[in-house]
Formats: C-alpha cells, structure tokens, sequence
C-alpha cells in the first residue's frame, strides 16, 4: 500500500487526466475508549512498517476540522500521507490508458467460463464468442467464486453490499480528508459530500452463504455489530439460480441501504450541526468481495498454468488497485514479484 502511494502520486501525469486525486491525509475519529486503547496499541505496528500514522487530540482534530463538532471526540488516528482519488473519473481513465496501448475493451459482455486444457488455460468463452489465449487474470470482483469454481478452486467469498449517497454542496470545509468518524465520508471538489454506510454491511443471503458461510463465522464474531444479514429478493434469485447466468447480470446494481443513509446521515450532522439537514441528491450501492480472514488472493493459480487471480480485494481495491495491476503483471511477464505474496495464496482455502 506504501509502494502505491507513488503511483497515485504520478498517475494523472502518466494517464494525462485529472483523477482529483489529493494527498492530504485520512483520519480515523474515535469516541470511546475502546477504541483509543486500540489506537494507541497500533501506533508501534505503524512505526515497524514505516507509517506516517500519528495520535491526534481532540482539539488537533478541531483544528484540521473547522467545522466539526469535537464535544464527544476523544482524539483520532491520522496518516497524512494518505490520499483519495475520484472514482468515476479514475476507472474510466484506466481503462482508456489501457485501450492506448492495445488493450481491447470489450463493454457489456459477460464471461461465461475459463477453458482448461491438459492442465493450463486456452481461452475464455463469452457471450460475443471465445477467445483463445495462454494468459488469464481473473479480476471479477463478487463473480470471482463462481468463474473459479467449475474449475475446482474455492475462492470463499461472501457479497457484502455497501450503499454510499451523495449531498448537495455543503456548507462546510473539510476537501482534504477522508475521515472515518460516527460514518465515512469525504468532500469533493464541488463541496459535494459522500457519505457511506461504513458501520453497517449487509450480506445478502444466497446459496454461496451455505457453502461458505462456515469460514467467516470467526469475522462475524469479530464484526457482529456491523454486519447485518438480509433475507430478501436476492436470497430467492439466487435459489432459483438466477446468479448462475452472467449475461443476467453483466453489471450488480443492488439497491441502496436508505435506512443505513438516513441513519448515516444524520450521525454526519452530529459531527458537523452547521449543515443542517442533510439532503441526499443520489445514492448507490455495490458487492464488496470479502473474505474471511479479509485479505485478497493475489497469484498464479498451481491449478492451472496461465490463470492469475486478483480478488478478494475486501473492500480496498481501489485504493491498491494500481499495485496489484502491476504485481499480477510483474508476475505475468517476468514470473516473480518483489513481494511475498504467501500470505495472499488460494492455499489457505483449498489445503492440498
């Protein structure tokens, strides 16, 4: 995550668009003393590995805050160097920059399966057609699980679904922070704010939940205030086996949590009462491929020759998406990394 820093730090230059990317900190606000004893517990893992993490009293916190309301706050976690980009505008850069040097793109396709041959991969079949080829990196988010499983590889993960909404332009100055503090959110550029549900995780409950449920139950017990288990549309849609059929779902666009936003929201006016009511002009939700133990697969599959995997992200695949592009390419190409990616084999799931 430190190495990517440097390529967030030259990547509009090198893609020659403007990500709003800003590098000016995120802050992780604390409110009871919990969560101050774990703070501090962190501090000497964040000087092993060469963080810029630092304790921040209240009063500091005021002070990067002007708006912000610090009576309940008892200090926070924050790292300066850390960064935030846009989205919208930066996945749509990649893949231009992508396209530039002879990528083919190819919108509103499905994957339908990975096809092996004497033990390595000979081609993709999709709904435009197959496509022969010797190299695979499977990168398919929530869809990792089912693409990898006819293959005989579990890849035991549970679609976490997190809503975000946006606000109008707000009266308040906070542009260069992402803060996790009552919930998380952070200003754009336009004064605009996105607020996410962060404390609450819904896993819609679906066929994949039994066959894999058993694994996350030592991560419930960690997180059981904050996720939350819906049974719903998505449960019979997957009991009739409608996420079998990629093309039905070429795109996951689940509803957003709007209780979760409200609620949000109005935990957004405790820190900063100079705004008001909080108005949302849109909202929007999403399937995080979690894990158990929340750490990604990163590697070349044994299984089969020629089939990488990149997933299981855990809800930070954004922020070191561009270092896991260029490890799985370093492993590609050169067939090694500079990294030790053992702790990240499919190994851990599927013993022998």
């Amino acid at each position: 995550m430190l190495d990517c820093l440097e390529i967030w730090r030259g990547i509009e230059a090198e893609l020659g668009e403007s990500l709003d990317w800003r590098q000016q900190g995120q802050m992780r606000v604390f409110y009871d003393e919990g969560m101050r004893e774990r703070s501090e517990a962190f501090m000497p893992i964040a000087r092993e590995f060469g963080l810029t993490t630092e304790l921040l009293t209240p009063s500091q916190v005021a002070e990067l805050l002007p708006h912000y309301d610090p009576r309940d706050c008892q200090g926070a976690l924050f790292t300066p160097t850390d960064g935030n980009a846009e989205p919208e505008k930066a996945a749509p850069a990649f893949a231009r920059g992508a396209a530039r040097h002879g990528a083919v793109i190819m919108d509103n396709t499905a994957a339908l399966s990975i096809d092996l041959w004497n033990g390595a991969v000979c081609g993709v079949e999709t709904e435009q057609g197959r496509l022969a080829c010797e190299t695979i990196v499977v990168a398919s988010g929530a869809w990792t699980s089912r693409l990898l499983a006819p293959l005989g590889i579990r890849h035991p993960s549970l679609w976490v679904r997190g809503s975000v909404g946006r606000t109008g332009v707000l009266p308040i100055e906070m542009r260069k922070l992402v803060v996790w503090g009552k919930c998380a959110y952070r200003q754009r550029p336009d004064g605009r704010v996105n607020i996410a549900v962060a404390e609450d995780g819904f896993h819609d409950l679906m066929l994949g939940s039994i066959l894999h449920g058993f694994k996350f139950i030592p991560l419930a017990r960690r997180n059981w205030r904050n996720l939350r288990f819906s049974l719903g549309k998505a449960t019979m849609r997957s009991l009739m086996g409608d996420f079998a059929d990629f093309t039905t779902h070429r795109t996951l666009d689940p509803k957003p949590d709007w209780k979760g936003l409200r609620r949000a929201a109005e935990r957004f006016r405790e820190e900063y009462p100079v705004v008001g009511a909080v108005q949302y002009e849109r909202a929007w939700a999403g399937y995080i491929d979690y894990m158990p133990d929340e750490l990604p697969v990163i590697e070349a599959l044994p299984k089969a020759d020629g089939l990488f995997v990149a997933a299981g992200l855990s809800g930070h695949g954004f922020g070191i998406g561009p270092i896991v592009g260029r490890t799985i390419a370093d492993l590609i190409v050169k067939g090694r990394t500079e990294y030790n990616l053992a702790p990240f084999s499919s190994a851990r799931f599927n013993p022998g």
